[in-house]
């Protein structure tokens, strides 16, 4: 073969494939609804390997992120090697071969990412060793799983002097070095080109509640009794006091105890009642309620749960676990724990044994789950599957209606993200680490969201009362939150709501009820915070109430009969 025949062979054989471009809305957080087939995607081809097998390449972008997703044949961690791995992702970030690491033919290798080791590889001049934060990389989910979301910043300076993409065309390979595994093969290449069309922006979430009778948890990881660090606890009440949260589980409070949690909160948050804030304490573990803490349980590993005597305008009162599972490689243990929360669930939704709950008891489990390794530990959360059926018996569906649980997927307020942690020192990428996950037969969550002030506007933070480095000051983890509603036509003690008026509503003074059917009842109305401003006993069928004196804002009307039956109405007085 003569050397023109052999060069024009090479061009060839190093076929390029570059599919139509598409920015798209990604959301990094673990869940793929958001990758749809119409998103530049390749396909391996079929092949018999042993160990992970990447079989799918998708790619898009937006504005500041490259986006890529990843899938394989079995689930494995990203960062870890509890399955066997050495996946790698190189980018040709200028498109062009002869410059950069040759990794493969056909590519330059300006970046190559190796995830394990938690660092990337420069190869500009001079070559340097770089973080995941100098890539601004994100990547979800942190637990086993057979598809990746990786996120990469459009605009780094890895380095501070070669920017990251100097063309708008880039190519992509990945490879497994355990077993040799490429996408593309030998003798491919994939290239992608920067779809500059504009995406919806995102929408700032408002971190007010929409309805002041939810019930809003906060689930926090104060990073060493930051709650007792005079450097961090100014910062700690400004997130606070915006959050305004009615329930409070909190994390590695080792040095600080329940009495002096509770000081802090009677300070910012003066509930104007006789005992002020409740706080109870295992470990390191303190929770914080609005409302009385009337039993609590200590014999679960890391977890803590306490039923909460929730006032008379709700149907029951509710059951919630403080959570902070083992940290880092210690999977045995945190499947220890999940699987101890599972049968102490399925304990409380049975008559006997350590706890015995009401039927359709509201609960909910939150906290800085240390979830970084097998998604097992996640899924029994979740589902009941039980691993150590010996020491806690055969598992089950853990809701009240034989079915999952809800994880809630909390996002960023002013971010397409769904990162709970960050400390770019220590070299993982941001992650998911804590988690509310809840009863969805019986509760609704009705907003929920990460709070990272780094991130917000000014005019945001104004809005707010908060400062641009108070969550960054105050720990390594965000504050996550959620909002719930209990669902009302669960409660098997009320009385029929539709077959009562109360009106006018908006009222400016007098307020008319009518109950349709005479019985002796007892009429409250409540304000926002719990506190009865009004009781009236009636033996008739109608009742009106004067409200001129009550300043404007939301109310309450709760009606009991004599059955201990109660319904309860939300009423606006002007």
């Amino acid at each position: 073969m003569s050397s023109i025949s052999k060069n024009l062979y090479k061009i060839l054989l190093l076929f390029t494939i570059n599919l139509a471009s598409q920015s798209a809305e990604i959301t990094i957080d673990g869940v793929f609804n958001d990758w749809d087939s119409s998103l530049t995607t390749y396909t391996d081809t079929s092949e018999s390997l042993n160990g992970i097998d990447i079989l799918e390449l998708q790619v898009t972008n937006d504005d500041e992120f490259l986006f890529i997703k990843i899938k394989s044949n079995i689930e494995f961690d990203l960062t870890d090697n509890l399955v066997s791995q050495q996946v790698r992702l190189f980018l040709d970030t200028d498109n062009d071969a002869s410059t950069g690491y040759n990794i493969q033919n056909g590519y330059g290798s300006e970046v190559g990412i190796i995830f394990k080791e938690l660092f990337a590889h420069y190869n500009v001049s001079p070559y340097a060793e770089i973080d995941f934060s100098d890539l601004k990389l994100r990547a979800a989910p942190t637990v086993t799983s057979n598809e990746f979301e990786i996120a990469i910043g459009r605009h780094q300076i890895p380095d501070g002097v070669n920017p990251l993409f100097t063309s708008s065309t880039i190519k992509i390979l990945i490879k497994n070095d355990d077993n040799f595994d490429k996408i593309p093969n030998d003798g491919l290449t994939f290239s992608y080109t920067f779809d500059e069309t504009p995406v919806t922006p995102y929408t700032p979430i408002d971190i007010n509640k929409s309805n002041f009778s939810d019930i809003r948890l906060l689930a926090y990881n104060t990073l060493a009794s930051g709650l007792d660090d005079p450097n961090r606890v100014d910062n700690f009440e400004q997130i606070i006091k915006a959050i305004a949260p009615d329930i409070i589980g909190l994390t590695e409070c080792w040095d600080i105890n329940a009495a002096q949690v509770k000081s802090l909160f009677d300070a910012w948050f003066p509930l104007g009642t006789a005992n002020g804030w409740n706080t109870a304490k295992l470990g390191g573990l303190i929770t914080v309620s609005r409302w009385e803490i009337i039993q609590q349980w200590t014999s679960l590993s890391r977890q803590f749960p306490v039923l909460i005597d929730l006032p008379s305008t709700y149907s029951k009162d509710i059951l919630f676990t403080n959570a902070h599972l083992n940290c880092c490689d210690a999977d045995d243990l945190r499947q220890e724990q999940a699987d101890q929360y599972a049968a102490f669930i399925l304990d409380a939704k049975s008559p006997g044994g350590l706890i015995t709950l009401e039927e359709n008891t509201p609960f909910m489990y939150s906290g800085d789950l240390n979830l970084v390794g097998y998604s097992q530990q996640l899924t029994t959360l979740k589902t009941g599957d039980i691993q150590n059926t010996s020491t806690y018996g055969l598992g089950a569906a853990l809701d009240w209606d034989d079915t999952d649980l809800k994880e809630e997927n909390c996002l960023q307020t002013d971010l397409r993200m769904g990162y709970t942690w960050r400390s770019d020192g220590q070299g993982f990428p941001p992650g998911k680490l804590d988690f509310i996950i809840f009863s969805d037969y019986t509760l609704t969550a009705q907003k929920s969201f990460v709070l990272q002030t780094e991130v917000m506007p000014i005019d945001r933070l104004w809005q707010y009362n908060l400062n641009a480095l108070d969550t960054s000051i105050a720990s390594d983890h965000f504050p996550v939150v959620t909002d719930f509603s209990i669902n009302e036509s669960l409660n098997s003690n009320q009385f029929n709501l539709a077959n009562i008026n109360i009106s006018p509503n908006p009222v400016n003074s007098l307020v008319y009820i009518d109950l349709k059917i005479a019985n002796n009842y007892q009429i409250q109305v409540i304000n926002s915070i719990g506190n009865v401003l009004m009781t009236t006993s009636i033996n008739s069928k109608s009742a009106v109430l004067n409200l001129e004196s009550l300043p404007s804002g939301f109310y309450v009307v709760s009606i009991q009969n004599t059955e201990g039956q109660k319904i309860s109405q939300k009423l606006i007085k002007k």
